[in-house]
Order: structure tokens, then C-alpha cells, then sequence
């Protein structure tokens, strides 16, 4: 992933990019008064960037809870939801 962050080669290529997209793109390039080169690189670095997030936490959604499992134990069931009533009822 850093390489992809990091890298500074540069290779010319063809794309086809939706007029709409292109159309934002030239409008950030000339507001930031940069080229539309650097708009689309520094956009997909970004969009890299979050793709590879949701990908590290798709593959570790279930593992914090897994975690938190057995961290609580009680000697008999007993029910959430009124053992909370009862905290905030100060009868604990």
C-alpha cells in the first residue's frame, strides 16, 4: 500500500473517464491552480487509501467483538436489561 502512496513513477496512459468526472476534475485543477494530472492522482491515492481501510475492516469487523467476548462472566444468567434499570435506579 505505501508503494502506491509513495511511489513517484509515472507512466503515461489512456482512460476513459465519464464527461461528468472529467468536468469536476478540470474544475478542481483550475481552482487549486493545479494540473488535472495531479487532481486525479492525488484523488486516487485517496480513494486507494479507503478502499484498503474497508477492506482491513471488513476483515476484522467480527475480531473486536470476539475480543470482548468471556471478558464479562457471571456465576447464573441474568437479564441486561434490568440489571441496568436497576443501576440507574441506584438499587446497585
Amino acid at each position: 500500500m505505501e508503494s502506491v502512496i509513495m511511489g513517484s513513477q509515472k507512466i503515461k496512459t489512456t482512460m476513459n473517464i465519464e464527461s461528468n468526472l472529467l468536468m469536476e476534475v478540470k474544475e478542481m485543477a483550475n481552482a487549486k491552480k493545479i494540473t488535472q494530472t495531479e487532481i486525479v492522482n492525488n484523488l486516487l491515492k485517496k480513494g486507494l487509501l479507503l478502499e484498503k481501510q474497508a477492506e482491513k475492516q471488513k476483515a476484522t469487523k467480527g475480531n473486536n467483538f470476539l475480543k470482548l467476548a468471556g471478558i464479562v462472566t457471571a456465576e447464573k444468567p441474568f437479564n441486561a436489561t434490568e440489571e441496568v434499570k436497576k443501576l440507574r435506579n441506584g438499587e446497585l
